[in-house]
């Protein structure tokens, strides 16, 4: 999605039609982001709308930003795992974020999203064959659960419950990850960005 760089410099100039059109052109995708690490569609809203709140609270910083898309997807993956740690019961202060309104991301934020990626990737290659089926073609190639269930002749109930353990199993390893990370002492602050 491309956004003009009229309408960074007008919401950076705090202009609320401006702000208004990034949401309506951005909130999908952050919400689908976020739908796909939390629990259920609530929770997905509360980070969606957290996401938009912190855009319209930083927004003088976008002058600075290179990549509008980066830049939100970094915000809405910080907020994600900040959501999950939380309901473990510990907090992860992201203040250590560093470069963030780089014109460009930075080859350490690309690493991070690439090491995200990666590891959900190994998650979902280790669920049984059908569940992975299922959660591949919802998040990878887009299609509704209507869609999914006609192609692989089962019922949309089945498919639903085979994202929802998906879903479930992805949060729980990460949420384990950021625990043993820390259980080994390593700075969990750091310790979000490797996982």
């Amino acid at each position: 999605m491309v956004i003009s760089e009229d309408i960074i410099r007008r919401l950076a100039e705090g202009d609320h039609e401006a702000f208004r059109s990034v949401f309506k052109m951005f909130y999908p995708k952050v919400y689908a982001f976020a739908s796909g690490f939390t629990k259920n569609a609530a929770d997905a809203e509360d980070v969606a709308q957290t996401v938009f709140i912190r855009l319209w609270m930083r927004r003088e910083q976008l002058a600075k930003v290179g990549k509008f898309d980066s830049y939100l997807y970094v915000i809405t993956k910080n907020i994600v795992l900040n959501s999950i740690a939380a309901k473990k019961g510990y907090s992860v202060d992201l203040s250590c974020v560093r470069n963030l309104y780089a014109k460009s991301p930075s080859a350490q934020e690309n690493i991070e999203a690439e090491d995200l990626r990666l590891l959900v990737d190994l998650i979902v290659s280790n669920m049984p064959q059908q569940r992975q089926t299922v959660y591949r073609m919802s998040r990878e190639e887009g299609l509704t659960n209507d869609e999914i269930a006609q192609q692989l002749g089962i019922q949309k109930k089945t498919v639903e419950n085979h994202l929802n353990l998906a879903l479930k199993e992805i949060r729980n390893s990460l949420s384990m990850a950021i625990f043993l990370l820390s259980c080994l002492g390593v700075n969990v602050n750091s310790a979000v960005y490797i996982i």
